[in-house]
């Protein structure tokens, strides 16, 4: 958006916004954590916490690292970040070649579906490939050659006009966790892939009884408090035995990610 309006990009601008969006929330979390460990006169395990305070715990984890219990979901946005240590420098520089940069981000997929495969083949460390960025970045690339695309108009028309294509990616999705394929081969592939289509979907037929459900109040509720719900739902796991029932782990999760959204992420 901002580079349509303007013509170009803010790199400080976008780097501010997203320290205040990720930061608080995310710290607010670590620091609940080590409150919680203090007060109950557990060790804290500084070398991990620090990994992931620094996101770099996806590597910590990947080389042997011992993962806590409320900590180890960190692998995941520690990608992110590295994440956006590259795509912003990457737009910026395609920034008035945008066929080129869908073009770099079909051939980047390709590269680490390949690089990934030959990881598994090899029978490298599974850790790695689980939690390694430059093994796991091309669910982020679909997702910003999915959007480059749609701001483009460059989405395939039978894409769009196939509504079965949706429900066929949600069965996708479906199928590829019960039957447990191999993930790293396969599954994270189809599953990426899957995602994306049903985004394009969704876009392309809001209005229908099949995709106007997600415009409901209760899934703008949970997509406003998204992120904490991530953040925090650990926790949730933590209750002791009597608690530990699935509606109430859910409404704790929920009310520790509205508590952090409105405390923290709000004001910031």
């Amino acid at each position: 958006v901002e580079l349509d309006k303007t013509g170009d990009i803010s790199l400080r601008r976008f780097y501010f916004r997203r320290m205040l969006r990720i930061f608080p929330a995310f710290y607010g979390y670590a620091a609940c954590y080590v409150v919680g460990r203090l007060i109950l006169k557990l060790p804290i395990d500084w070398p991990t916490l620090a990994s992931c305070l620094t996101y770099t715990s996806n590597y910590f984890f990947a080389f042997g690292g011992h993962p806590l219990a409320t900590m180890v979901h960190t692998w995941s946005l520690a990608v992110e970040e590295q994440f956006y240590l590259l795509w912003p420098f990457v737009l910026w520089r395609f920034r008035r070649n945008r066929l080129g940069m869908m073009k770099g981000l079909v051939w980047a997929i390709l590269a680490i579906w390949t690089y990934r495969w030959i990881m598994v083949h090899f029978n490298s460390l599974g850790t790695y490939v689980f939690t390694a960025f430059e093994t796991r970045a091309d669910a982020l690339a679909i997702g910003c050659l999915l959007a480059v695309a749609n701001r483009e108009y460059r989405i395939p028309r039978w894409l769009i006009d196939q509504k079965w294509l949706g429900l066929a990616a949600i069965l996708v999705i479906c199928a590829s966790s019960a039957a447990q394929l191999d993930g790293a081969r396969f599954a994270w592939s189809l599953v990426a892939i899957s995602c994306a289509m049903i985004l394009i979907q969704a876009i392309a037929h809001s209005r229908s009884v099949w995709y106007r459900w997600l415009d409901s109040w209760p899934l703008h509720a949970l997509g406003v408090i998204s992120y904490s719900l991530y953040l925090y739902h650990p926790f949730a796991n933590r209750l002791p035995g009597p608690l530990r029932t699935l509606p109430v782990e859910i409404a704790f999760a929920i009310t520790l990610a509205t508590a952090s959204y409105f405390i923290v992420e709000r004001p910031f």
